[in-house]
């Protein structure tokens, strides 16, 4: 199970899921199937057998993320800059704090309104236990120590909840509740731009050549996109042949300039299939916040009318609001 870990020190970049495999039809010729799952088996048993004392949240906004507990505190609050920021009213800036001493560890909570609660119990000071789980607000945080049947049966769950399995990027439920999170953390005077991509005629491609070689598209163009991306920016999946993509911080011009880039490399690489070469080309939207956009239905919107005009205009285009 590939997971992003962070630590205090270094802020999670939690996006960008590595998928399990190429994608489906991407595996080559000389990796037959029997091979590649005793390699997968092989590496999952390695990792979890690997695993360090870690957090990860199993419900609530930011489900799925894990952070690696090292030698630093971590701070969990609605702080952005705490290592766990949980954007809601009902997690305080400083929550609780979370700290190694010797050879255990303990969580202690920070004068915090709803406070902090340890199966179910509020806690001011203690030590946690492999598989406590605590609550901050609406969220559920479990504590492992390391490799566990319960942290691996967690690990399964929550692939499950917010990945969606072709692509192995966030399903829309999980990519809107992202979004909402960076909106969250994003002040007026710095842009979150948003892009969303279409792909071109897909239907004709699933009529023509069957439901199979459109899943075989939508993986080679997701493998494009992933490599394409910078690390870390969340890229979620919100329905059939259209994808989304977050950029934090960045504003219109570089949201562009990313979008050509996808565009031009989607074009560049058709997709063998069925002994030939189908050309497949994407149309892309782009919007920014600003402060009449600061929400996510309003962003999603503009963002989604360009990418309407862009497939009015001739697909295969970028088109941008403003």
């Amino acid at each position: 199970m590939r997971k992003a870990l962070a630590s205090i020190a270094q802020p999670p970049l939690r996006y960008n899921r590595p998928s399990r495999s190429k994608g489906p039809g991407v595996r080559s010729n000389d990796d037959p199937t029997s091979k590649t799952d005793r390699h997968t088996l092989a590496e999952a048993t390695r990792q979890l057998t690997e695993a360090k004392p870690r957090l990860v949240v199993v419900s609530g906004m930011l489900l799925g993320l894990q952070v690696e507990l090292r030698d630093e505190p971590i701070v969990v609050g609605r702080a952005p800059e705490c290592g766990i920021s949980l954007q809601h009213p009902s997690v305080s800036r400083n929550h609780c704090r979370i700290w190694r001493e010797d050879d255990a560890f303990w969580i202690e909570d920070c004068g915090s309104t709803n406070h902090t609660y340890l199966n179910g119990t509020a806690v001011s000071r203690t030590q946690l236990r492999d598989g406590d789980q605590i609550s901050v607000g609406g969220n559920a945080i479990k504590f492992f120590l390391g490799s566990s049947l319960e942290a691996s049966y967690h690990d399964e769950l929550i692939d499950l909840a917010i990945y969606d399995s072709l692509t192995g990027f966030f399903n829309r439920r999980h990519f809107c509740a992202v979004l909402d999170e960076e909106l969250g953390k994003t002040a007026e005077a710095t842009p979150l731009s948003l892009l969303m991509l279409d792909l071109d005629h897909f239907k004709q491609i699933n009529d023509r050549y069957g439901h199979p070689v459109g899943d075989q598209v939508l993986g080679v163009v997701a493998r494009i996109i992933r490599e394409c991306t910078p690390t870390g920016l969340p890229i979620g999946r919100l329905g059939g042949e259209e994808f989304a993509l977050a950029l934090p911080g960045q504003d219109l011009t570089h949201a562009v300039a990313l979008a050509e880039a996808l565009r031009k490399a989607v074009e560049a690489h058709p997709v063998e299939t069925m002994g030939h070469l189908l050309p497949v080309t994407v149309s892309i939207g782009v919007a920014q916040t600003d402060s009449r956009t600061f929400t996510r239905g309003t962003l999603l919107k503009n963002a989604d009318d360009r990418l309407y005009k862009a497939k009015q205009d001739g697909r295969n285009r970028v088109c941008a609001a403003g």
